[in-house]
């Protein structure tokens, strides 16, 4: 299961936190909040300090996100390194 809350109370920056297990059933559900901020003034950002859990669909969805300027935040270091890797991996450079 997946909580998706947002926290508007930072003027420059809206924040979606996600807690709990983070897979592919729910990006769907992500991308719905995501979109309907409703400002294109805010940056976006996620924060994923309470995540316990990604599958690959996850990951792919976060490198994706971040490459769109959206901050992944508080990311457990499994996460970033993951994260990293499947960069590593869709590089043109990487064999």
């Amino acid at each position: 299961m997946l909580k998706i809350t947002t926290d508007n109370g930072n003027p420059k920056c809206i924040t979606v936190n996600l807690c709990g297990r983070f897979t592919r059933e729910y990006i769907p559900e992500v991308e719905k909040v995501l979109s309907g901020t409703g400002t294109r003034r805010k940056k976006l950002a996620l924060d994923l300090a309470q995540v316990t859990h990604v599958d690959r669909a996850a990951i792919v969805f976060l490198c994706s996100a971040r490459s769109k300027n959206i901050a992944i935040q508080k990311a457990p270091l499994y996460v970033r390194l993951w994260m990293d890797q499947e960069n590593r991996k869709g590089s043109p450079q990487s064999d």
